[in-house]
């Protein structure tokens, strides 16, 4: 085959030659065919070198043999390309903001979650925290050991403004970081599920798990204890008799958002258990509660200045008391006391203790603050004194020397 060099006239480059290729020697082999110099076949490269070389009818076998191996190979079945989905979440608005310094955070009284706009990136991040830094291999954020629960918790607090002083605040991140812990174990159980046998299941690991953390994981969904803990808290589950539509976001951060649509909590329920789609509310208890609220409400025949404590009291009449939690407000909202305790002796005598050490604690808190606040300023007098010091120092050693060279010269 007639090889051209790359070589240019003056000036243009020349025009690619055109040529037949020598395959005219053998017809039975292939047709003749007319190439440019960029499009020539290899296989037709190797046929011209080994032509010389053997017979005819040799140089046809192996060519033919190359031919087929190169069909083979474009015959193969091409592996399905993955779909491209959303992926893992980036982060980009937290890192916007953190740039700036820690994300303030709202968390009000009353409340163990933040209710603010930055709520939505607390929640991210506290997901974030737990995905890449917590030991996966517990049954649950209760656990987990002191030492690491207090490794997450400084990873969180120094991304986010907390006041580290109040209960609250100190709840806010532990119930944050013990509820997204648990919610990735659900999330990675649900993984599991999809897998027909349990050596499936080992195989199809998620990349982001370490796999003796995945095993570990799995051999505890396959045992026994699991599986009927598991079945009994479905059943649980299923027992369940009212629903929200609040969605992800926490009780206190909606309060937040519908505050004109929701002035007291009567209607706050309305809204948090309405559906819109089917334009009723979510199922027939929650429909009894919310007619049940109105029809107390209206016997006790309040005025207008005393609605905001009735509706309160209705609600939680209705609803009940439970032990750690508010009902029809969530994990966010430290509940009150049920009627019972408080009449306790035992509880009212604790809580008269724990509003007087909540008052000194205020009182030494605030002379803490001006005792180092006039630090601050000692401080700032002393580096000034030191300053003017060392300046007239400076003037008196240079006086000094000026009057040695003046008394030198005379």
């Amino acid at each position: 085959m007639y090889k051209s060099g790359k070589r240019f006239r003056r000036g243009r480059p020349r025009r690619p030659l055109i040529n037949s290729s020598p395959i005219k020697e053998v017809p039975d082999l292939v047709p003749p065919t007319t190439v440019l110099r960029d499009e020539e076949d290899p296989i037709i490269d190797a046929l011209a070198e080994v032509v010389p070389e053997m017979g005819i009818e040799e140089a046809n076998h192996e060519v033919q043999h190359d031919i087929n191996e190169r069909d083979n190979l474009t015959d193969m079945p091409v592996p399905p390309i993955k779909k491209r989905g959303r992926g893992p979440a980036e982060g980009t608005a937290f890192d916007r903001l953190r740039k700036y310094g820690k994300i303030p955070l709202n968390i009000k009284d009353g409340h163990r979650g933040p209710s603010c706009e930055n709520a939505t990136i607390f929640s991210s991040r506290v997901s974030w925290i737990i995905r890449v830094h917590a030991e996966m291999r517990h049954a649950s954020w209760s656990a987990i050991g002191d030492k690491e629960k207090h490794e997450l918790i400084t990873r969180v607090r120094g991304d986010f403004e907390l006041d580290w002083t109040k209960e609250n605040h100190r709840e806010a991140v532990v119930n944050a970081l013990a509820d997204k812990y648990n919610a990735y174990h659900y999330e990675l159980h649900k993984h599991y599920r999809k897998f027909a046998t349990h050596e499936e299941a080992l195989a199809g690991r998620k990349e982001s798990v370490e796999p003796h953390v995945w095993e570990w994981l799995c051999e505890r969904w396959a045992s026994g204890a699991f599986k009927e803990r598991s079945r009994r808290n479905t059943n649980n589950r299923k027992k369940q008799k009212v629903r929200h539509t609040g969605g992800r976001k926490s009780f206190v951060r909606l309060m937040e958002e519908r505050g004109e649509e929701a002035p007291n909590l009567i209607e706050f329920y309305k809204q948090t258990h309405w559906s819109r789609e089917k334009g009723k509310f979510i199922n027939a208890a929650s429909e009894f509660n919310y007619n049940l609220m109105l029809e107390r409400l209206n016997e006790k025949g309040t005025e207008e200045d005393q609605d905001d404590d009735a509706t309160a009291d209705v609600f939680k009449e209705v609803l009940g008391y439970k032990f750690g939690y508010a009902l029809g407000l969530g994990h966010s909202v430290i509940p009150e006391p049920s009627p019972f305790m408080q009449k306790n002796k035992t509880f009212k005598r604790l809580a008269e203790e724990n509003e007087r050490n909540k008052t000194c604690a205020n009182h030494y808190k605030t002379q803490l603050e001006s005792l180092l606040g006039e630090m601050a300023d000692l401080r700032k007098q002393f580096s000034e004194h030191d300053r003017q010091i060392n300046m007239i120092s400076s003037q008196l050693e240079s006086n000094r020397e000026s009057q040695q060279e003046t008394l030198r010269d005379a």
